[in-house]
């Protein structure tokens, strides 16, 4: 094979290392077919198997890309948690790996910060609802939301904890001078 020279297996032409595309993984450099027939076997593939959401939906989850726009029809196309963010994150369960529902980003990312654990995501609700009924107790039973919400939430006599106490008072001061 002359210098600077490819073999194309699939039209069985030798051409310019110019006509195949680059390829880092490959110990030539280049992809193994010329542009124009690696072209035409990417066009078949995604023919023949669809397109990379429909790859990385049967590959990942094993399901078909109809499902989940099935399931987002079913859901209102809403978040199966928060019922109000647009659905578009398949939600499967890490151990079995059946696929759940939709949710929205926040709502799956949530889960996955919790390792989908019920015990960790129940004992996470209870420390919200017990400081939320802390802040109820200090401010005499309104939420600063409520408040917030008649107009009636004086903007800084709040309970702040002294740490969000610190960095108000270094939030005020600006910039460091050096």
């Amino acid at each position: 094979m002359p210098e600077g020279m490819k073999w194309c297996p699939d039209c069985a032409e030798v051409k310019e290392m110019s006509d195949f595309g680059r390829n880092a993984a490959a110990r030539t450099g280049v992809n193994t077919y010329c542009k124009p027939c690696h072209n035409k076997r990417t066009r078949a593939s995604k023919a023949a198997y669809g397109g990379e959401r429909t790859y990385h939906l049967k590959r990942r989850y094993g399901i078909t890309a109809e499902q989940p726009e099935a399931m987002l029809v079913a859901q209102n196309g809403l978040c199966a948690l928060c019922g109000e963010a647009p659905a578009v994150h398949v939600d499967h369960d890490h151990s079995t790996g059946a696929v759940r529902d939709l949710l929205c980003f926040n709502c799956n990312g949530g889960l996955g910060q919790f390792r989908d654990d019920p015990d960790l995501l129940r004992a996470a609700a209870e420390y919200v609802e017990r400081h939320a009924e802390r802040a109820r107790e200090a401010s005499g039973g309104d939420t600063d939301r409520e408040r917030t919400d008649r107009g009636t939430a004086p903007p800084s006599s709040c309970v702040v904890s002294p740490g969000m106490a610190r960095w108000r008072a270094m939030q005020s001061k600006g910039p460091a001078s050096v």
